[in-house]
């Protein structure tokens, strides 16, 4: 997850709960957040070390158990489940800032009388083609010279869920999509909007193929090229000239460098480097998998 900017004198009026002392903080985010006067949660003790020797976190919902390992500089805030009023406190404050504006398309767009294109927070750029029965969902902007493929939706809400005692709570997208000048979407592909303040950027002349999957705050550079079925999961980074093949998946939050090659069914679960080429499942070199692969054929 990435942080969100919150409005202070709205925390104690959105949930039930005991502090120590007054809170401070301007952002909600992971013990790991990087930005100043964060408010995170903690039910997991193994996450404790993160928290403690983070100087960023200034409070935290906790439970009554946990709350002896937090670090007296640190606000406790302790409550029965940290996660249920953590998520409720971050859909809360997203849906209250959340403004509108009627959407603008430009008047050399070419879009098709089946296509839905919401009616507010949308942005069509010049010359972008836009076939049958495409949905285009609110906090979108698109482009120049884009072509977006029939049956693609772009904005639709990405796969956050949390397992609480009261219940799965779905965690509510507030950040949006942007589609660069001269992407092009396949047929039937799905681009989620982003998630916690990190947009889902495409990247400049990236071309993605039909059937492809792109995660909640997914970021492309420029001219990345996506085969068919492929999968990028939520806040995965890549860089520019990117190629990633039919069916290969990459795993939330990791990074893939400039020109590196992802290929056909691969698995990705670690940082791919500039113009590395991985192969597998679990993805590693490709010159490796090819040595491994004629070692097990003797």
């Amino acid at each position: 997850m990435r942080p969100t900017l919150i409005d202070n004198s709205l925390l104690l009026q959105t949930v039930a709960v005991s502090a120590d002392e007054e809170v401070n903080c301007n952002f909600l985010g992971p013990v790991d957040c990087q930005l100043p006067n964060t408010l995170t949660f903690l039910d997991d003790e193994r996450f404790v070390s993160e928290l403690v020797e983070n100087p960023r976190i200034v409070a935290v919902f906790v439970t009554q158990e946990l709350s002896p390992l937090i670090p007296s500089r640190v606000v406790k805030i302790v409550v029965d489940e940290p996660r249920f009023y953590f998520f409720t406190l971050l859909n809360y404050l997203s849906e209250r800032s959340y403004e509108k504006f009627d959407s603008v398309i430009d008047k050399t767009a070419q879009i098709h009388s089946t296509a839905f294109v919401n009616d507010y927070n949308v942005r069509i750029g010049a010359r972008t083609l836009i076939e049958p029965n495409v949905t285009v969902l609110a906090d979108v902007t698109i482009g120049q010279d884009c072509v977006i493929r029939a049956g693609a939706v772009i904005g639709s809400e990405g796969f956050e869920h949390k397992r609480t005692s009261r219940g799965i709570l779905p965690v509510r997208h507030d950040g949006g999509v942007e589609l660069k000048d001269k992407v092009e979407i396949g047929s039937n592909s799905c681009v989620d909007k982003g998630f916690s303040f990190r947009q889902t950027i495409i990247g400049s002349e990236t071309k993605i193929d039909n059937l492809v999957h792109i995660g909640h705050g997914v970021q492309t550079g420029a001219r990345c090229l996506f085969a068919a079925c492929s999968m990028a999961g939520g806040s995965v980074t890549y860089g520019d000239d990117v190629w990633v093949g039919p069916n290969a998946t990459v795993v939330s939050g990791l990074n893939v460098g400039n020109g590196a090659k992802v290929t056909l069914g691969a698995v990705v679960t670690k940082d791919v480097a500039e113009g590395e080429r991985v192969t597998g499942n679990f993805a590693i070199s490709h010159g490796r998998f090819l040595e491994n692969l004629k070692k097990a054929a003797r």
